[in-house]
């Protein structure tokens, strides 16, 4: 099985997160909205996207 990669945009801050969401491509999302915490984002030095990918387990 193939992992799925998916690259998400920072769309919105709040106190303690920032939230990614899935540009519009013309596919279904696979994600949508995903919300990460604002300390674990300073480690990667607050990027403006990521990317995300999913692996089933073995």
């Amino acid at each position: 099985m193939e992992p799925v990669t998916i690259k998400l945009v920072r769309a919105k801050e709040t106190k303690n997160t920032v939230r990614y969401e899935e540009p519009e491509s013309g596919q279904p999302t696979v994600i949508g909205t995903l919300y990460l915490q604002k300390w674990a984002l300073h480690r990667l030095e607050d990027p403006e996207t990521i990317t995300v990918t999913i692996e089933g387990a073995q």
